[in-house]
């Protein structure tokens, strides 16, 4: 059966159902009605109902359901026009409307030239750097929402977020007992195995502490002979995360949280096949390994004055060790060292019932980070290396004010001024014709940027609620390495000006939700990323003098009978790359953006058969696109529908075993292709084979 035929069948008889079961809702027989869903990532907690940035919500129950996902990105890779073509690996950084989260400078210019991400990754206030993004993967286990924002969240997050955002919050201590604990087993050899215990420890301070472990093999068959590895080349990630909670009764209103996390990992570079693709083989001479630790401290301090205003500051400082480990050492194993600290402080005040009400702060960030790369063309010849310090500052002050007048109408104003100073220095020693040749950076800048925004809402009824958003949004710029010259060369920051009209609305006795934005992105010296002509394995990050995106997020949640619950959301994208002045890069224009298909789809269902058996399946579908912004057809990806399925079953209140299937229909294909000299040739991520698996939870 061909993926549209598959898909049509797919999201056809999901309207089915869904029009089928309308009537029973209208039926009176019970009272039937949807929980409200409750937004934290803007930094001023409101109401989804309220809120006008296009944000999916994934909460505790949302995230149980899915026994099947071991990671973030399994959870998310449904959001409307949001693509992950891998779970990790070169190209798997969620893309958000067209725009690639992982930043312009990619694969080895990432290295050469640093990174500059363009969605902001936020794990209970840490914001995940690049080879954390990329290299690593974020549990599931224990986590209470993930809010995912696409566009310009500049305002909010900073910079790093012109994308969007991300942003997961686990579960913090209660003071009350609580245990939990599981054991999985798929069929590629998952093997994962989770604990968390919950315990008042004083009167006033409670703990708690999460333990994950997910291991399972690469899918990917290494039929080249010659093949070399400096490692394992399965996956394994280390997660470990305790918390301290403080509620002194003789401070009312003061609660101080300390969080500690640990997440390790060990992984190949991608699981990339090469032709034929759907064999899932690859012919590749190497694959390098990627070993991280990261070690990440964090400190919450709230005091509630009274009259809704609240006082927060969060301290945070991480310590990241990377190492690529490639076969011979000397083709391409590297060293990376990084620090992160930041403060932000911020006062709220009011409620989003209140007349007035609002948020003040001003953030603060440094990163230092020391990349080591060990590089030879040939094993026998000598050991090139390569050194950069990189160090950056970010700064921001912003405040938000919203105004409800009228009953009905509220008003909302935000601004921000953001400033980011960027320090690389360094070499990079690279081969030659004869010896090496050595390419100095010393790059020394600065950006900055006032960050307006401004909503307007209005409640038609009780239920719905109408509204439009302008915001700008913006990225720092940087340095990227042309390796065909060998030369450095700057490129300037980027900007957005984003236009968007929301809905809010729910109907049939608040049964059925209904959540839509459509906007428009204009894009000033867009940073996009050129595959050289010279040599297809080489590219830089090059400036687009105008560029733009259009579309469209909805998103319905229908829940006819207390024990049924169906969802699906649509995307619909354009994008292109309007005008380009950069002599090299002339072929860009009217191009589209890498990774924007021009519609994705999503339905999932869940049915409770009985009080202890449970029911639930997804299906997503994406629309052809582009790997990269030439427009290479031959690194053109088709469309591929993916659909999994669940069930869960307790025989006691405290026992769940459960069972999935992911990929029931086996398909097949490539999600991102990028060319490889080893090979002369395209290899990239594929949709993983069909994998069964179960396991069983405890709680008490």
């Amino acid at each position: 059966m061909s993926n549209g035929l598959r898909a049509r069948l797919l999201i056809g008889a999901s309207l089915g159902v869904i029009g089928a079961l309308a009537p029973l809702s209208a039926s009176g027989q019970e009272v039937i009605d949807l929980d409200t869903v409750i937004v934290t990532g803007e930094n001023f907690e409101r109401s989804l109902k309220t809120t006008a940035s296009s944000v999916t919500v994934l909460g505790e129950d949302e995230i149980d359901a899915r026994v099947d996902a071991a990671s973030v990105d399994e959870i998310i890779a449904g959001v409307p026009n949001v693509v992950i073509p891998a779970d990790y690996g070169q190209g798997s950084a969620p893309t958000i409307r067209g725009q690639d989260s992982e930043g312009p400078n990619s694969g080895a210019n990432a290295f050469f030239g640093g990174t500059t991400p363009r969605a902001t990754v936020s794990l209970d206030g840490h914001n995940l750097s690049y080879y954390e993004l990329v290299y690593s993967s974020t549990p599931i286990w224990d986590v209470d929402s993930i809010e995912v924002f696409r566009g310009p969240q500049t305002i909010s997050q900073g910079a790093n977020s012109i994308a969007g955002a991300i942003v997961i919050n686990t579960k913090d201590p209660v003071f009350e007992r609580q245990a939990a604990a599981q054991v999985e087993y798929g069929s590629l050899e998952t093997r994962r195995a989770s604990i968390m215990l919950n315990s008042p420890l004083l009167e006033d301070l409670a703990g708690r502490v999460a333990i994950d472990y997910y291991a399972r093999d690469n899918f990917i068959d290494y039929t080249n002979p010659a093949f070399a590895s400096a490692g394992d080349q399965d996956l394994e990630t280390r997660n470990a995360r305790a918390k301290l909670l403080w509620q002194p009764a003789e401070i009312p209103g003061l609660e101080a949280k300390l969080t500690y996390q640990y997440v390790g990992s060990d992984r190949p570079t991608w699981e990339a096949a090469t032709e034929p693709f759907d064999e899932r083989d690859s012919d590749t001479l190497t694959n390098p390994i990627w070993d991280q630790k990261t070690h990440t401290v964090i400190g919450d301090l709230t005091y509630d004055f009274g009259n809704d205003l609240v006082f927060t500051n969060q301290i945070q400082y991480s310590d990241l060790e990377t190492d690529r480990l490639s076969a011979p050492f000397n083709s391409g194993s590297a060293e990376i060292e990084s620090q992160d600290f930041s403060n932000e402080a911020r006062l709220t005040f009011g409620t989003e019932e209140s007349v007035w009400s609002g948020v003040g702060g001003i953030y603060y960030r440094n990163t230092d980070e020391t990349d080591t790369l060990y590089l030879s063309d040939r094993s026998s010849r000598p050991t090139y290396v390569s050194r950069f310090e990189d160090k950056r500052d970010s700064l921001g002050v912003f405040g938000e004010l919203n105004y409800r007048f009228l009953e009905r109408w509220v008003l909302t104003g935000g601004l921000r001024y953001q400033r980011d100073a960027l320090q690389r220095e360094g070499f990079a020693e690279l081969a030659g014709r004869v010896g090496s040749v050595l390419t100095p950076v010393d790059y020394d800048d600065s950006f900055d940027a006032f960050l307006p925004k401004i909503s307007l809402a209005y409640d038609v009824t009780d239920t719905v609620t109408v509204g439009g958003l302008i915001s700008r949004g913006y990225n720092p710029g940087g340095v990227t390495l042309n390796l065909v010259t060998n030369t450095f060369a700057p490129y300037e920051k980027e900007t957005a000006w984003n236009y968007e009209l929301f809905t809010r609305a729910k109907f049939l006795d608040d049964t059925l939700s209904v959540n839509a934005n459509l906007f428009y992105t204009d894009l000033h010296d867009a940073q996009r990323y050129l595959v050289s002509d010279v040599d297809r394995f080489f590219a830089q990050t090059v400036n687009a003098d105008k560029a733009h995106s259009y579309g469209l997020e909805l998103g319905a949640e229908y829940k006819p009978l207390d024990v049924l619950t169906l969802n699906g959301s649509i995307g619909l994208l354009k994008t292109e790359i309007d005008e380009i002045s950069d002599p090299a890069a002339v072929s860009l224009k009217g191009k589209e953006f890498g990774r924007a298909p021009d519609y994705t789809l999503a339905f999932g269902a869940r049915w409770d058969i009985l009080d202890n058996l449970s029911l639930s399946g997804d299906v997503r579908h994406t629309d052809g696109y582009f790997s990269d912004d030439v427009n290479d057809e031959d690194a053109f990806i088709d469309s591929f529908t993916v659909a999994n399925a669940r069930v869960q079953f307790r025989p006691r209140e405290e026992v769940e075993l459960f069972g999935y299937v992911k990929n029931i229909f086996d398909e097949e294909g490539p999600t991102f292709l990028r060319y490889s000299r080893t090979i002369l040739g395209y290899e990239g991520p594929v949709v993983p084979p069909r994998e069964f698996g179960g396991g069983l939870k405890v709680s008490f």
